[in-house]
C-alpha cells in the first residue's frame, strides 16, 4: 500500500512539474520589431517601400522602384518598376523575396521580367508565403541603351507576416 501511495505521488509530481515547466521559443518574430538587419528595417508595417532616384541628368535611368505588401490572406504582393529618363533599347527588372530567420536573410523566390524599345517596365506578383515571419525585396532595376547601361538596387525594409 505504501508502495502504491509512493508510486502515486511521484506520478504526480511529475505531471506537476511537466505542467508548470515552460520553455521559451524564440524565433525571429515580432520581439525583433526595430532591428536592423542589412540595411532593412523589421517592420510591424503593412507595405515597404523604397524608391532610388537617379541624380544625374543625361541619364538614361531615371528611377527604380520595388514595393512589397501584406495581401492579409497568406500572400504578398511583389511589385517592382524601372522608369528610364528616354526610351531605352532594354529594361529589365527583377525581384528577390526574402524571408528572414536566424539573423539571416534567405531568398524565396525571384520574379521578373524584361521589356524592349520603353520608357517603362513595371510588374506586380501575388506569391503565397509561411507565416510568422519577416519578409523584403531586394531589386534590380535595369535600363539599357546603346552601350550604356544603368542599374540600381533598392531593397525594402522587412514587413512582419503573421
Amino acid at each position: 500500500m505504501k508502495r502504491g501511495l509512493k508510486k502515486i505521488i511521484v506520478l504526480l509530481l511529475c505531471f506537476t512539474m511537466l505542467g508548470t515547466t515552460s520553455v521559451v521559443v524564440s524565433a525571429d518574430g515580432i520581439d525583433d520589431v526595430g532591428k536592423v538587419v542589412d540595411g532593412s528595417e523589421l517592420t510591424l508595417e503593412k507595405s515597404a517601400e523604397k524608391v532610388i532616384n537617379t541624380l544625374v541628368r543625361g541619364n538614361i535611368l531615371n528611377q527604380g522602384t520595388v514595393r512589397i505588401t501584406n495581401n492579409e490572406n497568406g500572400t504578398v504582393n511583389v511589385f517592382g518598376a524601372v522608369y528610364g529618363s528616354v526610351k531605352c533599347d532594354k529594361m529589365t527588372l527583377s525581384l528577390t523575396l526574402q524571408r528572414y530567420s536566424n539573423g539571416y536573410w534567405y531568398n524565396v523566390g525571384t520574379y521578373g521580367d524584361s521589356a524592349y524599345n520603353t520608357t517603362s517596365l513595371t510588374r506586380s506578383y501575388n506569391v503565397s508565403v509561411s507565416r510568422g515571419y519577416y519578409y523584403r525585396i531586394k531589386g534590380a532595376c535595369i535600363a539599357q541603351k546603346g552601350g550604356t547601361t544603368e542599374s540600381q538596387s533598392p531593397v525594402t525594409d522587412g514587413i512582419w507576416i503573421g
